[in-house]
C-alpha cells in the first residue's frame, strides 16, 4: 500500500489518466479483492513497466557489447539465424516490448484474478448454500451464519471466509443493516450463484416468504447445476487434451523432421544451414511453454479446491528437482556439449556410456539416453510421494459417500445424528473406517465436536471429505441436520462420485497418445536421420548422423517429459499425477531409443 502510494505521488496525472483509459479497472479491482486505489495502481504498473524497459536495454547493450568481441564463425551462424536487419533490431525491440507487455499483464491481473475467485467460488457455493440451509433448519439465521463463516477454518471456505469477514465488518464496525451488508457484499462478488442466492435471500425476507424453505431448494438447485457443470468441465477438458496432443505431435514431428532435412541438405551445400538456433528456441524454450500453457489452460477449467495434499510438490521442488538438474548437468551436458564438459570427471558420464554399449547402440545417443536417465531417476522421489498421498487420501470420499447415503436413512427413523454415527460405526466405508470409527469413540466419550472436526482436518487432504464431514458436525451442534439437507448432501456426493468416474473413462483412452506419440516422435526422427544419411551416402556425401542424433535427441525427450505432465494435469486435475506419466514415457522413450538402431538396421539403413 504504500510503496502504491508512493509512486503514485510521483505520477498523479498520469495514473489518473491510464485508470480512466483503461476500461472496467475501478470495477475490476473491487470485485478482485486487491485494496489498492485504481490511479495508484496504474501509476504502479507504468513505474515498474518503466523499470523493466531501463534494465532490458541496459542488457541489450551489453549483450551487443560482447557480441562485437565474438569470433567470426560464431558472428556468422547469428546472422544466418537472424537474417538483417533482425540482428540489429531485436537487441531494440525487445526491451521496449517486454516493456510494453510487463505493463499490459500488470493492468490485466485484476481482471485475471476477478476471474480467477468467481471460478474458485464454484466450488464453495453448493456447500455455502448447504451450510447456510443447514443452520436456518436449526434456528440460525443467514445473518448469524455469516458471521460463524467469518471464523470457520480457511481451509474450507476460502473466498466466502473473506466475504463473510467484509460482511461482519460492514455490520459491526459501519453500522450496515445485515439486509443491507448482505446485498452490499453480492453486488461486489464476481459469482453469480453467490449473487442469486443472496440477493433471493434478501427478497424473500423482505417479502416475508418461507426462508427455509427458500434456502433448501437453493441448496438443491446449486448442488444440481454444480453436477453439470462437472460433467461439462469433462468434456472441455477431453476436448482439451486432444488439441494439446495434436498440436505438440504434429508440430514436433513437422520442425524436426525440417530440421533433420535442413541440416542433411546444408552437409552437402544444399541447404540453408544456421538453423541450430531455431531448434533451440523450439525444442527448449517453445515447446515446454505450450505445455506450460496448456497445463494453465486445464487449471483454468477444473474445479479448484482450497485443500489438496501438497507434500508431492515439496518433495518434487526440494528433491526431484535438485537431482535432476544435478544429473543433467553430469550425465547429458558432457556429451550435448563436450567442447566445454567434455573432460569434467564424472562417473555418472561412465554409467551411460557403458548403457548405451550394453544397449548396443551407435555413437551420438549419449546425450539422449543422458538426459533421460536424468528425469527418470529425478522424479523417483516425487512419484513416491504422490503415490504415497494418493494412497492415502483418494479413498476417503468414496468411504464418505457410502457414509452419507446410510446416514440418511438411519437418520430417517427419527436417530439422532450422534446416535447415527455411532450406529455405523461398525460398518466398512473402506479407508474412511478408522475414521469413523475414532469419531464415534470421541462422540461416546463427549469430545466437542469442533474437536473432532480439528483432528480429522489434520489427517486428511481430501477437501470434498472436509466439507461434507463440516456439514455434518455444524448441523449437529445447531440441531439442524434434517433427513431432507442430508439427502441433498449424499445425492450430491453420489452424483459427483459417477460423474468423476465417467469423466476418468472417458479420458483413459486419450491418456494412451502421449505414449503412443512419443514412441512415434522418436522412431520417425531417428528413421528420418538414418534414411536421410543413406540417401546422402548414394550420392557420394555424408551428414554425420550421431551429431545428429546427439542434437535432437535431448530436445525430444524434454518435449516427452512435459506431455506426461498435461497429461497428468487434464487427468486427474493435479500436476503431481503427471509423475507417473513422465516417468513411464522416459522408460518409454528409453526403449524406443534402444529398438530403432535395430529396426534401422532391418531396412539397410543405418545410423
Amino acid at each position: 500500500m504504500a510503496l502504491h502510494a508512493s509512486i503514485y505521488s510521483l505520477f498523479p496525472s498520469l495514473g489518473d489518466k491510464l485508470a480512466g483509459a483503461w476500461k472496467e479497472l475501478y470495477e475490476d479491482i473491487k470485485a478482485s479483492g486487491i485494496k489498492v486505489y485504481p490511479p495508484a495502481y496504474a501509476a504502479t504498473g507504468f513505474f515498474i513497466s518503466l523499470i523493466v524497459g531501463v534494465i532490458s536495454l541496459l542488457f541489450s547493450s551489453i549483450f551487443l557489447l560482447f557480441t562485437s568481441f565474438l569470433p567470426e564463425p560464431i558472428l556468422q551462424i547469428i546472422r544466418l539465424s537472424l537474417p538483417w536487419p533482425l540482428h540489429l533490431l531485436i537487441p531494440i525491440l525487445a526491451p521496449l516490448s517486454l516493456s510494453f507487455l510487463v505493463f499490459v499483464l500488470y493492468m490485466s491481473y485484476p481482471k485475471l484474478k476477478k476471474i480467477s475467485r468467481g471460478s474458485n467460488m464454484e466450488a464453495e457455493m453448493p456447500y455455502l448454500a448447504a451450510y447456510i440451509a443447514t443452520m436456518a433448519t436449526g434456528g440460525v439465521s443467514p445473518y448469524i451464519s455469516m458471521e460463524m463463516l467469518a471464523n470457520a477454518p480457511r481451509i474450507l471456505f476460502n473466498i466466502v471466509k473473506e466475504e463473510a469477514a467484509k460482511f461482519y465488518l460492514r455490520v459491526k464496525a459501519m453500522g450496515y443493516d445485515p439486509l443491507t451488508a448482505i446485498e452490499e457484499s453480492a453486488k461486489e462478488v464476481p459469482n453469480k450463484g453467490y449473487r442469486q442466492l443472496m440477493l433471493g435471500y434478501a427478497a424473500t425476507l423482505r417479502a416475508g416468504g418461507d426462508i427455509v424453505h427458500y434456502l433448501q431448494r437453493q441448496t438443491e438447485m446449486m448442488l444440481r447445476e454444480r453436477v453439470s457443470q462437472v460433467k461439462i468441465i469433462g468434456e472441455r477438458v477431453g476436448m482439451l487434451l486432444e488439441g494439446y496432443l495434436a498440436i505438440t505431435l504434429v508440430t514436433a514431428l513437422t520442425i524436426y523432421v525440417m530440421f533433420t532435412i535442413n541440416y542433411s541438405m546444408a552437409q552437402v551445400g544444399l541447404g540453408l544451414g544456421g538453423s541450430e538456433f531455431q531448434l533451440f528456441l523450439f525444442g527448449y524454450i517453445l515447446m515446454p511453454f505450450i505445455s506450460g500453457l496448456f497445463i494453465y489452460l486445464a487449471d483454468l477449467l477444473q474445479p479448484k479446491y482450497p485443500v489438496y495434499d501438497k507434500t508431492p510438490y515439496y518433495i518434487f521442488f526440494s528433491a526431484s528437482l535438485p537431482l535432476t538438474l544435478l544429473l543433467l548437468f553430469t550425465m547429458t551436458m558432457p556429451f550435448l556439449a563436450p567442447d566445454i564438459f567434455g573432460n569434467m570427471p564424472s562417473p555418472f558420464k561412465q554409467i551411460v556410456k557403458n548403457l548405451c554399449s550394453y544397449l548396443n547402440l551407435p555413437s551420438g545417443f549419449e546425450s539422449g539416453v543422458g538426459i533421460t536417465l536424468a528425469l527418470m531417476i529425478g522424479l523417483i522421489p516425487a512419484v513416491l510421494a504422490d503415490f504415497y498421498s494418493s494412497l492415502k487420501n483418494e479413498g476417503i470420499q468414496y468411504g464418505i459417500t457410502r457414509f452419507l447415503r446410510d446416514l440418511v436413512e438411519v437418520r430417517k427413523t427419527g436417530m439422532s445424528p450422534e446416535k447415527c454415527i455411532m450406529s455405523l460405526r461398525s460398518r466398512d466405508y473402506g479407508k474412511f473406517s478408522k475414521y469413523l470409527r475414532e469419531m464415534s469413540n470421541q462422540v461416546g466419550w463427549g469430545v466437542p465436536l469442533s474437536k473432532i472436526f480439528e483432528d480429522f482436518a489434520k489427517k486428511v487432504k481430501n477437501w470434498l471429505a472436509l466439507i461434507s464431514m463440516y456439514l455434518l458436525v455444524e448441523s449437529i451442534e445447531v440441531g439442524g441436520g434434517t433427513p431432507e439437507i442430508l439427502e441433498s448432501l449424499a445425492n450430491y456426493a453420489e452424483t459427483l462420485e459417477q460423474v468423476e468416474k465417467e469423466k476418468r473413462a472417458a479420458l483413459k483412452p486419450l491418456l494412451l497418445i502421449p505414449y503412443i506419440g512419443a514412441i512415434i516422435l522418436v522412431v520417425v526422427v531417428l528413421i528420418l536421420i538414418g534414411f536421410m544419411n543413406y540417401i546422402m551416402s548414394m550420392a557420394g556425401g555424408a551428414i554425420g548422423p550421431s551429431l545428429l542424433v546427439s542434437t535432437l535427441t535431448p530436445p525430444i525427450v524434454l518435449d516427452v517429459y512435459t506431455m506426461g505432465l498435461v497429461a497428468g494435469k487434464v487427468g486427474s486435475e493435479r500436476v503431481s499425477a503427471g509423475f507417473k506419466h513422465s516417468m513411464f514415457l522416459m522408460i518409454i522413450t528409453l526403449v524406443s531409443m534402444a529398438l530403432t538402431p535395430h529396426l534401422v538396421s532391418g531396412l539397410a539403413i543405418k545410423l
